[in-house]
């Protein structure tokens, strides 16, 4: 019997197990039930699948296509996936940079180059082009054209870099579920069109338990659709910066420090003397059953990034005499040379 595949997620379909992943009422249904949910109701958290890394990077070790390599430009660090870098280590691979538009236009391409290839310099991945993209811009995938005409094509990349996103946006349709939860894609998704072949591939799993004490709307809320515009908080002597119940950040400054958030959440300052006042409160971003952990970070440079995986990342400019976070155990933290 010939094996049929969800359109959407690329889950083996079955109609015998409603609890299981593939469930579909009809096998001549072409989409399963959780991604028909998700397309027609907007019902994310049935869609979440059980994905294979190994596989998945066997996959492309096997490839000899073009790779287009997604990377999400708002979760830099998460998205450079150590197994995946071994895996495109001899391939001909195009640096697709995603969600550029969520950026404000005064950052210059130039210094997110730059910036991509600090987090590169180490690392054996050599790229042919890199491309910036968004997904609800098509013209901005056109550049991609010539490699899928000229070869077959692969996306690859981690969990929620946007894939999925943004072949449906070059095939001008929404055949692929797409949501802001991890692991939306199942397996390996062909697609046959006019120019050629096009692979779809699970998302590398790079996502931490953050997400799982994150509810559905704050999980939407934290996929901006436009420009994030920039908070900005001056700091002149010791203040607390606060991300709802998540946790805080403390700085001392030497002089002035500018801390500059591109979350799509919003943040409050307060003084540190009220940090667990504040943190009992109600906040418009919200996580469950929170459990705190201190962390003193060692002498900064001037103008660094700080990165929360899952959320995104603030800039903290400006001399300071200590820093200290203070966050849920599940959020992982890390700092970089700042991009802007």
């Amino acid at each position: 019997m010939e094996i049929k595949k969800c359109m959407g997620c690329g889950s083996e379909l079955q109609i015998t197990h409603a609890d299981q992943r593939g469930y579909a009422r009809s096998m001549d249904h072409d989409y399963c039930q959780s991604c028909f949910r998700l397309k027609h109701y907007r019902d994310f958290k049935r869609v979440k699948a059980r994905v294979d890394d190994g596989a998945t990077l066997e996959f492309i070790d096997g490839f000899k296509g073009n790779i287009f390599w997604v990377l999400d430009i708002m979760h830099l660090n998460q998205s450079i996936h150590t197994g995946l870098l071994r895996s495109l280590r001899g391939k001909k691979v195009v640096l697709v940079v995603n969600k550029r538009d969520l950026l404000p236009k005064s950052v210059s391409n130039t210094k997110i180059e730059h910036a991509i290839m600090r987090a590169l310099r180490d690392e054996p991945v050599s790229v042919m082009e890199i491309v910036y993209v968004s997904a609800l811009k098509r013209e901005t995938l056109e550049p991609l054209l010539p490699y899928i005409e000229n070869d077959e094509t692969a996306f690859v990349g981690c969990v929620n870099a946007g894939k999925s996103s943004l072949l449906n946006a070059l095939l001008g349709n929404q055949n692929l579920s797409v949501s802001p939860v991890a692991s939306t894609t199942a397996d390996v998704v062909r697609i046959e069109t006019g120019l050629g072949d096009v692979i779809d591939t699970p998302g590398l799993s790079n996502e931490t338990e953050l997400v799982d004490k994150i509810s559905d709307d704050t999980l939407v809320s934290l996929s901006p659709q436009k420009t994030i515009k920039p908070t900005v908080f001056q700091i002149y002597e010791k203040q607390t910066i606060l991300f709802g119940n998540l946790g805080a950040i403390t700085i001392t400054p030497k002089t002035t420090v500018n801390i500059i958030s591109y979350l799509p959440l919003t943040l409050k300052r307060i003084k540190p003397e009220r940090l667990d006042a504040n943190l009992a409160l109600e906040h418009e971003f919200m996580i469950e059953n929170p459990e705190y952990r201190l962390r003193n970070w060692p002498q900064l440079e001037d103008k660094i990034d700080m990165e929360i995986y899952d959320l995104g990342f603030i800039s903290i400019q400006g001399e300071t005499v200590a820093v200290e976070t203070y966050f849920d155990k599940s959020a992982v933290i890390t700092i970089r040379k700042a991009m802007i």
